[in-house]
């Protein structure tokens, strides 16, 4: 097995020079002893952004990314469990990406230097910092292999089921998220994702896994991973497709910057919106107009949220309104992904907000 300092990896901490080199270097092996370790002690053995080609039957690989976010750890969670049942051959190859190892340490989504690693792989907008010079790379390399799917392994920070998102409507795409979950969710945005990024050359999912470290998370994943590396073909996947529901995301709810937040029966001091304490229980159900997403402090307070869809409109009057210091749902949506989090409201949103895929609706 290899030792750490003899990993390689893609962390911007290389020369330019050094890194075209990397192409031809990716290691075969894991370090000794890293399947014992849980995800805040990964960082003893591989550097942010380590790339690992773990040699199966079938060669042509599945590509696997975890820990994009440090604190969502059912990805390396399951990929232990799917390594250690096949220690002696893997029925597939795999290529294995280690995602931001330095947050996981502390369990924090990222570091307060650090940008989201799952919004600098190449998009409309490309960003300009290392990390998305090294996503560069990786992504032009897998696009040279042309693997046989990529799966991106996510955990929520809000109670949410467990559910799969494809960037294309592709039938090999169905089928990828179809062996994860019968829910389903088509997007486009936000830019810069991985699965967004793989959709070009080869069928891509994101799996979001239900709260980091649950049991019920880790066995999903594992049991889709084994399904998938035993899978001939994506074209055609038996008994999966009777009761999928796919979900169109069409907008994005961010808090605004200047409006100070807290969680019903957390808050401390002074704010000016209340969130309610069990608005992630309204994930990926219906609501009602009417339905109440938190309280102002006064009635004057402005708006809290910024609501916008697929291309940067703003559409907030749409689907918010006031009625006194309540605010509320408008007209019947979905939202999906309700964070409690303040922490993970601030680096991304509060919600998304969703359709049934359904040619009839407006």
């Amino acid at each position: 097995m290899a030792s750490p300092r003899q990993m390689t990896s893609l962390n911007g901490t290389e020369k330019d020079s050094d890194k075209t080199h990397f192409m031809n270097d990716v290691p075969k092996q894991l370090p000794e002893g890293i399947l014992d370790v849980d995800a805040t002690e990964l960082h003893r053995f591989v550097d942010n952004h380590t790339l690992v080609h773990l040699k199966g039957q079938i060669e042509r690989p599945l590509f696997v990314s975890i820990l994009q976010h440090g604190d969502e750890t059912t990805g390396w969670d399951a990929m232990k469990l799917l390594l250690l049942n096949h220690q002696n051959k893997l029925p597939r190859s795999i290529y294995l990406l280690f995602g931001n190892v330095q947050a996981a340490r502390i369990n924090s989504r990222q570091l307060d230097d650090q940008p989201d690693f799952n919004r600098c792989w190449p998009g409309i907008h490309n960003q300009q910092n290392e990390v998305a010079k090294t996503m560069q790379e990786i992504t032009d390399l897998m696009a040279r292999i042309k693997p046989f799917a990529s799966v991106d392994i996510h955990n929520n920070s809000g109670r949410n089921p467990h559910y799969a998102g494809i960037n294309s409507l592709q039938t090999p795409f169905v089928n990828l998220a179809s062996l994860f979950s019968d829910t389903i969710i088509h997007f486009t945005s936000p830019d810069g994702i991985q699965s967004g990024a793989f959709a070009r050359f080869c069928p891509s999912v994101t799996i979001e896994c239900g709260m980091s470290g649950t049991a019920d998370g880790i066995e999903q994943t594992h049991t889709f991973l084994e399904n998938l590396i035993h899978l001939p073909s994506l074209k055609s996947v038996p008994g999966v497709a009777e009761h999928r529901q796919v979900l169109n995301i069409f907008s994005t709810v961010k808090v605004k910057p200047e409006v100070s937040i807290g969680i019903q029966g957390e808050v401390t001091h002074p704010v000016n919106f209340i969130i309610n304490d069990d608005l992630d229980y309204h994930n990926f159900h219906l609501l009602e107009s009417g339905t109440e997403f938190g309280r102002l402090d006064h009635e004057d307070t402005i708006m809290p949220f910024v609501v916008t869809d697929q291309i940067g409109h703003d559409i907030t009057d749409h689907y918010f309104e006031k009625r006194g210091t309540s605010v509320c749902i408008k007209q019947p949506v979905i939202p999906a992904m309700i964070t409690q989090s303040i922490r993970a409201i601030r680096l991304d949103c509060l919600c998304y907000l969703m359709h049934p895929m359904n040619p009839n609706h407006p």
